[in-house]
């Protein structure tokens, strides 16, 4: 009689796992419903902006002895870290702390008459303290800048799911810009702080914790420095001013919610 109840036991247990439903809700909220909404939360992540600095959106102004110079300008892409902090599905505030490098070549407008010039001043001092040297005629500098961003984005959630844990919105946003410029070769210009603005449009797709957002950008960025040291009366006779627009600048970010 033992041992066939014994033989029961292991049948009964299948049995009764038989009637048992399993419900996967790894992919779900913990609880669902129907009047809740996926909330946005604060969240940090790497950036990236595809920047293309084109000539004809450029304006300058490089001055040197009050000679007029010409320039060309490239760059490198616009990378770093960024940060939401939604007020709500509609509205919030975000930053960007990102690196920039600006590659700028110069030259004199009339070379030929520039080191005629230059040649007469190294006969007149003798080769000491010469105002202005060769690398001042046609060089090239190298240019690093640390960017901080802070704007407001605004935008209308497309879908969004409480129980799944899903939004996709789309949004537009208005920011500020400022930063520092850090000239890496040894460069008579002072470095100067860099201000802009940017405006542009996204589509943000959040899934629990975790967010991909991307879409285009328009930037704006000026700075405007002299001499360290002038060479000559007026300061403006040693200036160095860039004015440029980024148009239609794509851009990426990943983020994670911390809470």
């Amino acid at each position: 009689m033992s041992k066939l109840f014994l033989a029961l036991i292991p049948c009964a247990a299948a049995l009764s796992l038989a009637d048992t439903v399993f419900i996967d809700n790894s992919m779900a909220a913990d609880n669902k419903s129907d009047i809740n909404e996926y909330e946005e939360r604060f969240a940090i992540g790497p950036y990236i902006e595809f920047t293309n600095i084109k000539m004809d959106n450029v304006n300058w102004d490089y001055t040197v002895y009050g000679r007029k110079y010409d320039i060309e300008v490239n760059n490198t892409f616009t990378f770093g870290g960024t940060g939401i902090l939604p007020f709500n599905n509609y509205v919030g505030i975000y930053a960007i702390l990102a690196y920039q490098f600006l590659g700028v070549s110069y030259k004199d407008r009339n070379l030929k008459e520039a080191y005629a010039v230059q040649e007469a001043m190294e006969i007149e001092y003798d080769g000491w303290n010469v105002p202005v040297e060769k690398d001042d005629i046609e060089g090239h500098h190298k240019i690093h800048i640390a960017l901080a961003q802070i704007g407001v984005d605004f935008g209308v959630p497309l879908y969004s799911s409480y129980n799944y844990q899903f939004m996709c919105k789309l949004y537009g946003f208005v920011g500020g810009i400022t930063g520092k410029t850090f000239f890496q070769n040894d460069s008579k210009y002072l470095a100067p702080a860099i201000w802009g603005y940017t405006y542009g449009a996204g589509l943000r797709v959040a899934f629990h914790a975790f967010t991909l957002a991307g879409g285009i950008r328009n930037t704006h960025e000026y700075f405007h420095t002299y001499y360290e040291q002038p060479i000559s009366d007026k300061k403006e006779n040693e200036e160095f001013m860039l004015d440029f627009d980024a148009f239609l600048q794509p851009y990426v970010s990943a983020t994670i919610d911390l809470f």
